[in-house]
């Protein structure tokens, strides 16, 4: 039981080839080790981080996924470099986001996942933005009008027009 807790101890939760660690448990695990290896405690940790010595003890025992920012900021701490950690994280999170979906029955053990839509097919749902342009570049472009727009009432209202 050394460390683990009962996250980690049931392995995964219902995706396809697993073994009984998963992408999570290793993150988890890499992190502890880098923490003892430079002897940083919970406090140190918030010390030197955005986060709280709560918020490390959830992050390292498995309580919490945590975050790209928890995890940059973790590798900052502990003058590591953040690249392995969050090659993990990624992993971690693909591998929660397929066993939820396995444990709602979108994907049934034992069965591959479907491949995403090509592009073409995305763009037909897209939802609409300014004509030719993704969404969030759609929303970019508006909010620079609008905010283009304050700017001259403003300048106008300074000047007494």
């Amino acid at each position: 039981m050394s460390g683990m807790s009962a996250v980690g101890e049931r392995g995964c939760s219902g995706c396809v080839g697993c073994d009984a660690t998963t992408p999570w448990a290793e993150l988890a695990a890499e992190m502890r080790r880098i923490k003892g290896a430079n002897e940083l405690s919970y406090g140190k940790l918030a010390q030197r981080t955005h986060y709280s010595r709560s918020s490390w003890e959830r992050f390292l025992n498995q309580k919490q996924l945590p975050t790209r920012v928890a995890v940059e900021e973790f590798a900052a701490a502990a003058g590591t470099d953040p690249g392995p950690l969050l090659l993990r994280l990624e992993r971690s999170l693909a591998h929660e986001t397929a066993a939820r979906g396995a444990a709602r029955g979108g994907v049934p053990r034992g069965k591959p996942a479907l491949a995403p839509a090509p592009p073409t097919a995305r763009r037909a749902r897209r939802e609409p933005g300014l004509p030719g342009l993704g969404r969030p570049l759609g929303l970019l472009a508006a909010g620079a009008l609008v905010g283009g727009g304050l700017v001259t009432v403003l300048g106008r209202l300074r000047r007494g027009h």
